[in-house]
């Protein structure tokens, strides 16, 4: 099986970083993640029959490591060094509810891929995982993750020399991403700026939003 490290629902309570390796297949179509059908007891986790992974037609994960704050780094300045279409620019995606690590995953690899985004993407993973019927538990590990988004956005704008950080949000991880953002409002670094936050069906009150 592919070499790599695996995340689920449970909270770790730190923000750890890490590279992955996503293949797209050659007959991917924009903004389709294709991945092998299933079929599923609704509302539950049971799988009754689920196609076979063929990286030739579909989505996968090849590579998944855990890597020091050096390291890690090291690797995302050479990228944004040979950055050219989008020059200096980084992108973070924050997912939402119910999400499993490996599609938050793929999500990312599909937005690179159709935008042929050549600076450095990112993505934040909370414990999103309760399930159709967890949503409260979710939204707790979203507010209780806060602390190490900021920190990961807080590296992403000051230590990896991206001019231009662009965040997209899907639907609980706007939460923690607002709640953030108003906390580093005071003290965005100068000579960096937020280029564009995307904010997809956010589970956030207008007025919340607002203020």
């Amino acid at each position: 099986g592919p070499r790599r490290v695996a995340y689920g629902p449970e909270r770790g309570r730190r923000l750890e970083l890490g590279r992955a390796l996503v293949s797209v297949p050659a007959l991917h179509r924009v903004p389709t993640i294709e991945r092998p059908f299933a079929l599923r007891v609704p509302y539950l986790q049971f799988v009754l029959y689920e196609q076979g992974e063929d990286p030739t037609r579909h989505f996968t994960v090849k590579e998944v490591e855990a890597l020091a704050r050096d390291k890690f780094l090291a690797l995302v300045r050479e990228r944004i060094k040979e950055s050219h279409a989008f020059k200096d620019q980084a992108l973070v995606f924050v997912h939402g509810f119910n999400t499993a690590f490996d599609h938050a995953l793929y999500r990312v690899a599909q937005i690179a891929y159709d935008l042929q985004f050549d600076g450095a993407a990112f993505l934040y993973s909370w414990p999103a995982g309760g399930g159709v019927t967890g949503y409260t538990r979710d939204r707790e590990s979203a507010i209780q993750a806060e602390p190490y988004l900021k920190e990961f956005l807080t590296l992403v704008m000051q230590k990896t020399g991206a001019k231009s950080v662009s965040v997209i949000a899907h639907s609980m991880g706007n939460l923690p991403l607002l709640n953030v953002l108003r906390e580093l409002g005071p003290s965005l670094p100068s000579g960096i700026r937020l280029n564009e936050l995307i904010l997809a069906a956010p589970d956030v009150d207008r007025d919340v939003f607002a203020n």
